[in-house]
């Protein structure tokens, strides 16, 4: 269930009732707001609350500022996404089966790649929308297509991939738990929708997708989903599995 939108002037009243529609919720001003799961619109843009969330700040996605806007800048110093990807003579089409909030399909499009990324959360996917719309560096975004869809589902019917990339959730620990808000934040937002997907049985429906390479980003220590691994780039936190 999506929670309802809360807007906090008039003048985002209408623009909120729009959105609110294209979400598929309720819409109330901020006279009315409660302390319970709610997204909202303001100044800053569109936002999402938890009350049982860590941190006292709403969610949102901002591509201006931080680790993500950092990661644009430096996509070539990308060593490891390079490697995973191999050599190529033409930009590569990249289906993105978990979209997250997006920072490795931004070093796909930093690197001149075409990406589609595809966010089963409705409530991510308009969080992403609007970070997007809100992004100073509009030119990047022309090359990805960003889709509201169950990835397996979705990539079953695709055909025109050079690549799929599959980053699904690490498993929870204390450690990442502490020092990711946003992470925690995603969690949140997946069981606020009651989205329960399987990494295990996710992995062998796109598997099964006909196209030349697949690529899962995995801890570097988690057992891999599949034995039939062509080969694999590691890092110091993180690996890639390649399958071809």
């Amino acid at each position: 269930m999506i929670p309802p939108l809360v807007y906090s002037s008039n003048q985002y009243k209408s623009l909120a009732e729009e959105l609110a529609s294209s979400i598929g919720t309720t819409c109330i001003d901020q006279n009315k707001i409660s302390h319970h799961s709610h997204l909202f619109l303001s100044d800053s843009g569109l936002s999402f609350f938890h009350p049982q969330a860590r941190s006292s700040k709403n969610f949102i996605i901002d591509f201006n500022s931080g680790t993500t806007s950092w990661r644009m800048r430096r996509a070539d110093h990308e060593k490891l996404i390079k490697k995973a990807l191999g050599k190529h003579e033409a930009p590569l089409n990249i289906l993105d089966c978990t979209a997250g909030m997006l920072q490795d399909t931004l070093l796909f499009l930093s690197l001149g790649h075409k990406v589609t990324a595809v966010e089963q959360s409705k409530i991510l996917f308009f969080l992403l929308n609007d970070g997007i719309n809100r992004s100073n560096n509009q030119e990047i975004f022309k090359s990805l297509t960003l889709i509201n869809a169950n990835a397996c589902s979705y990539a079953l019917r695709a055909t025109k991939f050079d690549i799929i990339y599959f980053d699904p959730m690490y498993p929870s620990s204390k450690k990442n738990a502490l020092n990711s808000g946003k992470l925690e934040y995603i969690a949140r937002i997946l069981a606020t929708e009651s989205i329960n997907n399987n990494p295990t049985q996710d992995f062998k429906v796109l598997s099964k997708v006909p196209i030349k390479k697949m690529i899962v980003k995995r801890p570097i220590k988690a057992e891999p989903f599949s034995q039939t691994i062509n080969y694999q780039v590691h890092g110091k936190t993180t690996r890639f599995d390649i399958y071809i």
